[in-house]
């Protein structure tokens, strides 16, 4: 799991290295990308269950992350884009606990999404799960049709062969039809 946030990691450092990749992930891009990720991974996780294919799931969850993070990033342009938020850690607290002022350069920023970019990374994973995953659940039942048509001429075959060797006896049962036994008749 480490070595795959760090590839992550790298990945973002190239794109955040190209003008295209600073432009997505310039004024809290970078925290929205990394807010859509737990809604894909679980939509991956679920998706991968539910049509019993890896590969779907990894397309689903692909799809959440793409759809999640453009919508959050579509309204971080407008005036319904999150804050950035400025924080201290426990231990930059307690080191200046008696002084009136922190000084700025121990506060970190954080970027808080809004409730519109948090409702568009949600509506993200679930239009995600709702348009893609029934197309792979099709996939799946007409497979399983076609197991069931097989089945229903092998089930048919073997009951024809089993006919073959019973002709005189009384349908659905093992009783002889009236008259002399088969082995009987055979013999004469």
């Amino acid at each position: 799991m480490a070595g795959l946030a760090g590839k992550l990691s790298g990945l973002l450092q190239q794109a955040k290295q190209s003008r295209a990749g600073q432009k997505l992930l310039d004024k809290g891009g970078k925290e929205l990308l990394i807010s859509s990720v737990p809604g894909a991974a679980l939509t991956t996780v679920l998706s991968s269950f539910t049509t019993g294919n890896p590969l779907a799931g990894l397309a689903v969850g692909a799809t959440d992350l793409g759809l999640s993070f453009g919508l959050a990033r579509a309204l971080g342009s407008t005036k319904l884009a999150g804050k950035y938020r400025n924080y201290a850690s426990d231990e930059d607290v307690a080191k200046y606990s008696g002084v009136s002022n922190i000084p700025a350069s121990v506060l970190k920023r954080e970027y808080v999404p809004s409730m519109a970019q948090n409702a568009a990374m949600i509506g993200g994973s679930a239009a995600a799960a709702i348009t893609f995953e029934p197309l792979f659940l099709q996939m799946q039942q007409q497979q399983a049709t076609n197991q069931m048509v097989t089945q229903q001429q092998q089930l048919g075959q073997q009951e024809a062969l089993n006919q073959m060797y019973a002709p005189y006896t009384a349908d659905g049962t093992f009783y002889q039809l009236q008259g002399l036994p088969y082995r009987v008749t055979e013999g004469a």
